[in-house]
């Protein structure tokens, strides 16, 4: 079964202001001594968070992950209502590029027709022939800003091994090799718990320690 994550993630001390800010329906569940998950009903991936996310970061600071395996995985890290740290890896990143680069111009067209009418394969080769998709694989760390992982309790030298793994270099150009990124990411920053973790599993299974 393929992995489905979708999740904040907050210091373990800061219990009480999520209580303040958690809307109807949502949970909080233990990950580990450091953190716990909050799990809403949304899904926004590298969506804006929603507004009782971003006032709950004026008081501390969230990191929202999420982990779709077969397809992408990426975190927003937001703090005092703006998002300081950003990543998002699709693994089919050319098509994402194309399908959204083609509901710019025709909004009015639906998939299908874009697809069968060769739409989409011409603005695919007009984007390779102008190296957007390698320029597009060479940002993809630009916003990562490990070193704001301080926030979240990260060491000086949990943030060294962050910087070390969310680079270009270290996936070697190759957009697959990010798919093991997810794992290393957890396995340093502690949160190794954060696996096929979601809403609405959690509520089914009642793992969670808090209902509201």
């Amino acid at each position: 079964m393929s992995e489905f994550t979708s999740g904040h993630i907050l210091r373990a001390a800061d219990r009480d202001i999520v209580r303040k800010y958690a809307v109807s329906g949502s949970v909080i569940m233990q990950l580990n001594e450091q953190y716990i998950a909050y799990l809403i009903e949304d899904t926004y991936n590298s969506g804006p968070a929603p507004e009782h996310i971003q006032l709950l970061s004026e008081e501390a600071p969230v990191l929202y992950f999420y982990n779709f395996a077969d397809h992408e995985w990426g975190y927003q890290l937001i703090h005092q209502g703006k998002e300081i740290a950003t990543l998002h890896i699709a693994y089919e990143y050319e098509e994402e590029m194309v399908l959204h680069t083609a509901e710019v111009r025709y909004p009015e067209s639906d998939f299908r027709e874009l697809l069968f009418g060769g739409t989409l394969e011409k603005i695919r080769e007009e984007l390779e022939s102008a190296s957007v998709f390698e320029q597009k694989l060479q940002e993809l760390f630009d916003n990562s800003r490990p070193e704001q992982f301080q926030l979240l309790g990260a060491s000086g030298e949990k943030i060294e091994q962050l910087l070390e793994i969310l680079s270009i270099s270290f996936i070697n150009r190759n957009i697959n090799e990010a798919m093991e990124l997810s794992d290393k990411f957890k396995e340093i920053l502690g949160i190794e718990e954060m696996s096929y973790i979601r809403h609405e599993r959690v509520v089914e299974s009642e793992e969670y320690d808090e209902l509201f």
